[in-house]
């Protein structure tokens, strides 16, 4: 996937909600994110956001409902975990 295909703005206030601001360029939120997770996660995460069919993707990256499903959560997961998602936030410095 690439960094301009990753819906990453979209994809953190789904998982965090719209209750902060993000204050980071729509690019280094892609690049956090291609950081933190792998690259099923991204693809699960974006599609899930794009509203992508759920049986075609799985289809695509060879996966079952049960992996796809484990996917999301572990992503989900990684994102809401604090010292991940104050890089969100802030810059070095604050």
């Amino acid at each position: 996937m690439k960094l301009q295909e990753l819906e990453a703005r979209k994809i953190i206030v789904m998982v965090m909600g719209e209750t902060r601001t993000l204050t980071k360029s729509d690019e280094e939120l892609a690049l956090l994110l291609k950081k933190r997770l792998t690259k099923k996660e991204c693809e699960v995460l974006n599609a899930e956001v794009l509203g992508k069919d759920k049986e075609t993707l799985m289809s695509e990256q060879k996966i079952d409902t049960v992996r796809y499903d484990a996917l999301k959560a572990s992503a989900i997961k990684k994102i809401k975990n604090e010292s991940v998602h104050g890089d969100f936030f802030y810059t070095k410095g604050e």
